[in-house]
């Protein structure tokens, strides 16, 4: 059996990088996976690189997490189709590069009605979900390494992923007494279409930004999808559950220190 066998999962930002990663590797653990993205049509793909004899377990569903009745009625489906909901994982996120002196409060703005209200309306809808089951649930919430320090040209970003850190602890205490937990997992660069937009905000070629970037991280390389899918299995599975409240970092040893 799958470490997630017998789990209904909803998955956000699930059309392309890191989102799809954890939506094909859940199936595969045997969840049943609620997709979801802005871009119904990258939610397809995903389901499109799931093996055929899984993808039955797989439902696409168009979502923008800013806007609340899409996302009640997003979990109300989950609900409705499987019986439940047993992990939210709240990872749809956008960015804005630029240094903040020169970044648009408009831009500021969408940034943080992404990436910290959408993360609260997944949590608080899951949580409603949740906290009526025997079972619990797991919340798990997409933060960065880039909300654990400052990053220049990330004045927007940063911040909204370190105010989930705080929120994630919030929902951890206010969860516990119904078995919901709630847990952040922090990535370093790692391959995704965002970090290919920031690299080429900076005017370097792909493989320039990840030589330059690859810099910081001990281990020697960009993170992959994989390595963050990975981790978000085990917060969804049973094998976490005594885990609440963490900022787990998917970093290569960056937060360790730096090299000589």
């Amino acid at each position: 059996m799958g470490r997630l066998e017998g789990k209904a999962a909803l998955v956000t930002g699930g059309g392309s990088g890191l989102g799809r990663a954890i939506a094909v590797r859940y199936v595969a653990e045997g969840a049943r996976v609620l997709v979801t993205d802005v871009n119904l049509a990258g939610c397809e793909e995903t389901l499109a690189a799931i093996p055929a004899a899984d993808r039955f377990r797989a439902v696409a569903r168009r979502l923008d997490v800013s806007r609340e009745p899409e996302v009640e009625a997003a979990v109300a489906d989950a609900v409705q189709r499987w019986g439940g909901l047993d992990v939210m994982v709240a990872n749809a996120g956008i960015g804005a590069p630029g240094f903040l002196a020169d970044l648009p409060l408009e831009d500021w703005q969408r940034v943080l009605d992404v990436n910290l209200t959408g993360v609260f309306l997944c949590a608080r809808h899951a949580m409603r979900a949740m906290r009526t089951s025997e079972r619990g649930g797991s919340i798990v919430v997409m933060s960065s390494i880039a909300g654990l320090h400052g990053t220049p040209m990330l004045g927007a970003y940063g911040p909204s992923k370190a105010a989930v850190l705080q929120l994630v602890q919030t929902l951890a205490l206010e969860g516990a007494p119904s078995r919901v937990r709630a847990n952040a997992l922090c990535p370093v660069w790692t391959e995704s279409p965002m970090v290919d937009a920031f690299v080429e905000g900076l005017g370097l070629t792909k493989e320039q930004g990840a030589k330059r970037l690859a810099r910081d991280i001990p281990l020697g390389r960009l993170g992959k999808p994989d390595d963050v899918a990975w981790a978000a299995v085990y917060l969804a599975s049973d094998e976490s559950a005594f885990v609440t409240g963490v900022a787990l970092p998917i970093d290569g040893g960056h937060m360790a220190g730096r090299l000589p």
